[in-house]
């Protein structure tokens, strides 16, 4: 457990002196205010954005976790706060890590059985 939060506390210092330097130029495309807003709670995002990033989907897997979170902060008007230690929360789950994406799956193949009909 104390690797874990040393390794939280080493990511956001590392944030921190990447974010003073070159915020303002990595997300030029954002620049206009989003009209949507995350309505779920923010460890539903968190999971979603760790998934994403773990199957290589995003910039043939090269986006970093800082850059999806920041573009999903931006995009859905919302301030994650610490993912990195949400991920951990996550992590340490004893039953169903993946609650979110198992929800947005049986959502999905609801619609589709709803549609058939």
């Amino acid at each position: 457990m104390a690797y874990d939060m040393l390794i939280i506390y080493l990511k956001r210092e590392i944030d921190k002196l990447e974010n003073n330097n070159s915020m303002e130029t990595n997300y030029g495309a954002f620049t206009n205010q989003s009209k949507l807003f995350w309505t779920g709670n923010k460890t539903d995002l968190i999971e979603l954005i760790y998934a994403l990033h773990s199957s290589g989907s995003v910039n043939s897997g090269t986006a970093d976790i800082k850059e999806m979170a920041s573009a999903c902060e931006q995009m859905f008007n919302i301030d994650l706060g610490d993912y990195y230690r949400t991920f951990l929360e996550i992590r340490s789950r004893k039953i169903n890590q993946t609650k979110y994406i198992d929800k947005l799956k049986d959502s999905l193949e609801n619609k589709m059985l709803d549609s058939d009909e």
